[in-house]
């Protein structure tokens, strides 16, 4: 008898199990899946935010020279926070192996460097054209495409890339800080790494050099990229 009242428990227990999906899905790469989502989500929210700051930086004609030094540390601080945590989310992104693994390590290599602190000429390997011999020359601008999903939207605007020319002649970190829709942001970003250049001298060997690039779109086509008079 109670051989036969355990038999009845297991076998109940085999039923009510059987309608239950585990929570993470019948895929076991579901869940996974659905946090890269989630995650990208947060990340995108996070580029907003940055973005948001970069459009924000402190007027120099409004405030006091020791007011307007202290707003810019604070804006520069706010920046790289902002930075620091979205690279925290590409982090937890990597974690959960999504497709394209390179792809996310660039991107969060290129957060990680925009969220460095402030520090002296001498503590870095990436300059301002201010802190260089000779600045970088641009020999080739190729220009964006302007994709037809903007054409159909009539969109018109621009991107800016903030990016490094590297010593080695390639273009590295390439982040925007100011975005459009309907993949022009994209555009922009492939163009700005098929540029051509002369390296940055300083101390007499090539360096690394930050720039930013303006690419710019209207009436149905893409304009030739330049660097603007002021970063942001």
């Amino acid at each position: 008898m109670r051989a036969t009242l355990m038999l009845i428990l297991l076998l109940g227990l085999v039923v009510l199990t059987a309608g239950v999906r585990p929570i993470l899905g019948d895929d076991p790469g579901a869940g996974s899946q659905n946090s890269v989502d989630q995650l990208e989500i947060k990340l995108k929210s996070q580029y907003k935010e940055i973005e948001k700051i970069f459009a924000s930086p402190p007027h120099g004609s409004q405030l006091s020279p020791s007011g307007y030094s202290r707003a810019l540390r604070e804006w520069q601080d706010d920046l790289a926070q902002s930075f620091d945590r979205a690279a925290t989310t590409v982090e937890e992104i990597i974690a959960l192996n999504p497709p394209n693994p390179e792809m996310w390590r660039e991107r969060r290599d290129t957060l990680r460097l925009y969220a460095s602190p402030v520090s002296s000429p001498g503590a870095r390997t990436v300059f301002g054209a201010g802190e260089l011999k000779k600045s970088a020359r641009l020999l080739e601008t190729p220009l964006a495409v302007y994709t037809d999903e903007a054409r159909a939207a009539k969109v018109h605007g621009d991107v800016r890339l903030r990016m490094v020319l590297a010593s080695d002649g390639t273009v590295k970190y390439v982040f925007p800080i100011k975005s459009l829709g309907h993949g022009l942001t994209a555009s922009a970003m492939e163009a700005a790494r098929r540029l051509r250049f002369e390296p940055a001298l300083r101390n007499g060997a090539p360096a690394s050099q930050f720039i930013t690039l303006v690419y710019e779109f209207e009436k149905g086509r893409a304009l030739k990229p330049y660097i603007p008079r002021t970063v942001f």
